[in-house]
């Protein structure tokens, strides 16, 4: 790239793919420049985007380190990169090419050094296509989870298609591994045998790069549960409610089988989780909620509750909350229920015959979102 245009690069999008689009997404969001979608490209502008795209690099890097350093972090191997074998294969090949061992950080601090090496005139001509044939690198199974596992959940299109041959180049490759690097920030259990890594990807070029870094530390580490929708939303909200005030934005939440063996990555659950549209219509209500201690914690319990697997009296969280969901949308006949079926619930449980702990269980439950609903209530005669 000449002097002239060092300060523009042009990334193609990958056309017709949804994961590798938002692992690309996921990565340039920590970029520090300007970032447009012009056709079939991302072009990213910046005094000197070459160095931009090296202290992206580094950003994810200290990433992974840091992890290292914090013990769940560590115990929960969010600071690894899983892989099946024939993943491994492909990882080999790249290592090869870098001169470095296996290992995440490793792999992206000796591409910072081949990417000066090289210059910047080389890292376009690595992204100025996506597919490049025979002479680049075959997409390991974290790149291709629209092949595999459950994948008609939101944004999956039905019939979609999919080159499985294609290759990239290094740059592309490294691009995208760094954007799952920096989403895969948690794991979470969805039944008793059953455990996912948990991946936070964002569906728009909309992130401050300061913010995009926050809310990967918020929300890093281990999660009560991935569903139902209406519960994660509600805990995504509550756990990035002050970025949230400043850049509401939507997110794609996957839950991920990491690959092992001879079993590949693939999705087991996704969650389209419209932070903006329902930030939006809730606002009010739950800054309400969540600007008082004990309302904001009988809410996280709830939440809480519905979200883990292994919760007595489960259905019953599910059900308050859902109810919540909706009331804090603005669904007064929702709200009328909640009140309704929680001061029902606190009356009748002791009078029904259940082991002591669900009992109690329940009992808070139905306490907590009576109290919700009062509150809700009140404000909605204000």
């Amino acid at each position: 790239m000449s002097e002239e245009n060092a300060d523009t690069l042009k990334i193609r999008i990958p056309e017709g793919f949804l994961v590798p689009r938002l692992y690309l997404y996921s990565f340039l969001n920590i970029i520090e420049a300007s970032k447009k979608e012009v056709g079939q490209y991302v072009v990213l502008r910046n005094g000197d985007v070459f160095e931009a795209i090296i202290e992206g690099i580094e950003i994810v890097k200290e990433v992974i380190e840091n992890r290292r350093k914090d013990g769940l972090l560590r115990k929960l191997r969010l600071d690894t990169l899983p892989m099946s074998g024939n993943d491994k294969r492909i990882f080999m090949k790249l290592c090869s090419e870098l001169s470095c061992e296996l290992d995440p950080a490793k792999i992206l601090e000796a591409y910072i050094d081949v990417l000066r090496s090289r210059g910047i005139n080389r890292l376009k001509e690595g992204l100025e296509r996506f597919d490049i044939g025979a002479r680049g690198y075959s997409l390991p199974s974290i790149f291709k989870l629209e092949l595999y596992g459950f994948t008609r959940g939101p944004l999956f299109r039905d019939g979609f298609s999919m080159n499985s041959m294609m290759k990239v180049s290094s740059d592309f490759f490294i691009l995208m591994l760094a954007g799952y690097l920096l989403s895969r920030v948690g794991r979470a259990r969805v039944d008793e045998r059953t455990w996912v890594s948990v991946h936070v990807l964002p569906l728009e070029l909309a992130w401050s790069r300061s913010s995009w870094q926050k809310l990967q530390n918020l929300l890093s580490g281990l999660w009560h549960g991935i569903r139902p929708a209406d519960a994660l939303i509600l805990h995504l909200l509550i756990s990035l409610w002050n970025l949230l005030r400043n850049e509401p934005h939507n997110l794609i939440i996957f839950g991920v089988i990491d690959p092992a063996g001879s079993k590949p990555s693939a999705v087991s659950i996704s969650v389209d989780a419209p932070l903006k549209d329902i930030y939006m219509r809730a606002r009010e209500l739950l800054d309400y909620l969540l600007e008082r201690e004990w309302s904001r914690n009988a809410l996280s319990r709830l939440v809480r509750k519905a979200l883990n697997p292994n919760q007595a009296g489960r259905e019953i969280a599910e059900r308050l909350v859902k109810l919540l969901f909706l009331s804090l949308q603005g669904d007064i006949r929702a709200l009328e229920e909640l009140s309704l079926l929680s001061s029902r619930l606190e009356i009748t449980t002791s009078t029904i015959k259940q082991p002591k702990d669900l009992e109690q269980e329940i009992s808070d439950m139905a306490r907590d979102a009576r109290r919700l609903a009062k509150e809700l209530l009140t404000r909605r005669k204000i």
